[in-house]
């Protein structure tokens, strides 16, 4: 009994944090059931894939209320992030696992420190390769009426960066939303409210297919699954109350999320370690 109690208090501190700053959490909760519940790792990958449904589903009805999920955005990344999770299960086995793994930590780890380092500094614009990139023929000026927000959108770049993140996901065994929030940030200049919103609601139908899998490959285990589904579901709540008592800005936002990406990447390293065994 002792152990379910410090699996659900976990899964909520994980998932309040996820929600907050877009990633889900699966990403943090796998080496924790593996390090501290010794879990095994395609139990862990499919307890915290359950996990991320209700989680994501809360928020998202939240986010829909609050007319703050850009759809054009999340089926430009959804569509090609679906076709690259495929094509990462079959690159395993032709491609160094190991190294690209270490490569792809070290990058994430990069990411986060970039965010923190800059999250103040002023953006600026008609500069630099991802401002002329974001001009190629199809590009458009998305304009949010909802949130009185517009911003400009390169319809092929977008899907290349779903694409890419959902090779990763594939290819890694993780989910690539903790990608694909900063991408959208810095990017695109999507205001952090909306990025973090459609990335929760990407999240929903990631979630759902990846349960999919998981359940066909037995990797499910629902009397462990539940009570971390009902725990994610109480932090989902538990950081949209936070997030909205701290009022936060496109700085604060930004700073969470590198944060955010500093701990992913150290839990990649993490689980590198327990998957080959070091």
């Amino acid at each position: 009994m002792l152990t379910e109690i410090l699996i659900f208090f976990a899964g909520v501190i994980v998932s309040a944090f996820g929600t907050m700053i877009g990633f889900g959490g699966g990403v943090f909760m796998v080496p924790i059931l593996i390090i501290f519940f010794q879990f095994p790792i395609e139990l862990a990958i499919g307890s915290a894939m359950c996990a991320l449904l209700p989680s994501a589903l809360i928020s998202s009805i939240f986010n829909y209320r609050e007319k703050s999920i850009d759809y054009v955005v999340a089926s430009l990344l959804q569509l090609p992030s679906m076709i690259g999770t495929v094509i990462g299960a079959f690159l395993v086995a032709y491609i160094p696992v190991l190294q690209m793994q270490a490569f792809f930590a070290l990058f994430v780890i990069a990411t986060g420190i970039y965010m923190l380092a800059t999250y103040k500094k002023k953006q600026k614009r008609k500069q630099g390769m991802m401002y002329r990139l974001n001009r190629m023929p199809t590009s458009f000026i998305r304009k949010f009426h909802t949130k009185h927000k517009a911003y400009r959108l390169n319809g092929s770049l977008m899907a290349f960066f779903g694409l890419c993140t959902g090779t990763l996901a594939g290819l890694f065994g993780i989910g690539g939303g903790f990608l694909q929030t900063p991408i959208m940030i810095r990017a695109f200049k999507i205001p952090s409210q909306i990025a973090i919103s459609t990335s929760l609601f990407i999240l929903v139908v990631t979630s759902l297919s990846g349960i999919s899998s998981h359940y066909w490959l037995g990797h499910i285990d629902w009397r462990k699954s539940l009570p971390l589904m009902l725990a994610f579901a109480v932090g989902a709540m538990l950081g949209r109350f936070l997030k909205k008592e701290d009022q936060s800005s496109q700085h604060t936002s930004e700073k969470m999320i590198g944060i955010g990406l500093l701990l992913a990447g150290v839990s990649v390293v993490v689980h590198i370690f327990l998957k080959y065994e070091f």
